[in-house]
C-alpha cells in the first residue's frame, strides 16, 4: 500500500530542510512525494486600482508584472532544488489561498510536510486549525527519527497524535516524555502518586519510556531539552488559540518557540 506526503514548498528559507526532510520519508519509510507549490492571490490585493482620482493602472499592471516574474524564478529554483535531491515527482502549482488549497490537496495525501519560520505564520495558524491528517512541521533542521520526545500534559490530543506517530513510525523503541509539572496541582495530596495515563500507554507498546519532569513555570528550560530532540510529539492548537497566546498559556509558547521538528495528529 503507497503512502504519499504532500511536501509544501513555499518562498521561505528552510525550503532545504523540507525536501531533505520529505527524501528522509521516502528513503527510510517508503513514502512517495507529492511537492505542492500555491501561487496566492492575496498576494495583489494589497494594489488599489486608483488612489485620489488618480488611475494607478499602468503602475499596478508593472507591478504584477514584476511580481510574475519573481513568482516563475521561484518556481524554477523550487524545480531545480527538487531535481538536485533526486525527487523527480512533477512540482503541482496551484492558484488560490494557501490554507485552503493545502487543505483540499491533503485529502489525497497521508501525511502533510510544511516549514515553520521564527514565529507561526497566520496561514499556519489557518491549517493547524483546520488539518485532519498528520502534520510534520520543521524549521531548522531536516527530519529525523533517532531521538523522540513527547510534549506530555497528559491530554487527549497529544495521546491522540502518540498514537497516529506510532502506527506510521513503528520501529520507534525509545521516547522521551516531557511532562510540565505545576506545583499547585498537587499542594494538597503529597501521598497521591498520579497516574500518567499517556506515559501506561506508550509503554503498553513496549517503547522504552525516559520520563522528564520539568516545572510548567520554567517552559524555557522545557525549550533548552527540547531543542536536543530531533522530533517533538505535540497535541494540536485548540481554536481559542488567540485567547491563549493572549494569557501566556505554556503549551501556545512551546509550539510557537521551540526549534525542533513537530509532530501533530
Amino acid at each position: 500500500m503507497e503512502r504519499n506526503v504532500l511536501l509544501v514548498l513555499g518562498n521561505g528559507y528552510n525550503r532545504e530542510n523540507l525536501i531533505d526532510s520529505a527524501v528522509y520519508l521516502r528513503d527510510n519509510f517508503g513514502f512517495s512525494i507529492r511537492p505542492l507549490h500555491v501561487r496566492d492571490v492575496r498576494k495583489k490585493e494589497f494594489l488599489p486600482n486608483a488612489v485620489d482620482g488618480i488611475m494607478l493602472e499602468p503602475m499596478i499592471a508593472g507591478i504584477n508584472e514584476e511580481w510574475n516574474r519573481y513568482e516563475e524564478h521561484e518556481i524554477a529554483n523550487i524545480k531545480e532544488q527538487l531535481k538536485e535531491r533526486g525527487v523527480d515527482a512533477e512540482l503541482e502549482v496551484k492558484f488560490g489561498i494557501t490554507p485552503e488549497v493545502v487543505i483540499e490537496e491533503l485529502k489525497k495525501s497521508d501525511i502533510l510536510l510544511i516549514e515553520k519560520e521564527d514565529k507561526f505564520s497566520e496561514d499556519l495558524i489557518a491549517i493547524l486549525k483546520r488539518f485532519f491528517k498528520p502534520i510534520i512541521v520543521v524549521r531548522d533542521k531536516v527530519l529525523k527519527l533517532d531521538k523522540v520526545a513527547i510534549s506530555n500534559d497528559d491530554g487527549t490530543k497529544v495521546n491522540k497524535s502518540f498514537q497516529r506517530f506510532i502506527n506510521i513510525f513503528t520501529h520507534v523503541d525509545e521516547i522521551t516524555s516531557l511532562e510540565l509539572i505545576d506545583p499547585q496541582d498537587h499542594e494538597h495530596d503529597e501521598e497521591e502518586v498520579h497516574e500518567n495515563y499517556l506515559n501506561e500507554f506508550i509503554k503498553g507498546k513496549g517503547i522504552k519510556l525516559v520520563s522528564k519532569k520539568i516545572m510548567k513555570a520554567d517552559s524555557d528550560e522545557f525549550l533548552k531539552i527540547a531543542k536536543e530532540e530531533d522530533v517533538l510529539i505535540m497535541g494540536n492548537l485548540s481554536n481559542s488559540y488567540i485567547f491563549e497566546k493572549i494569557t501566556k498559556k505554556v503549551g501556545v509558547k512551546i509550539m510557537e518557540d521551540v526549534e525542533t521538528t513537530l509532530f501533530i495528529a
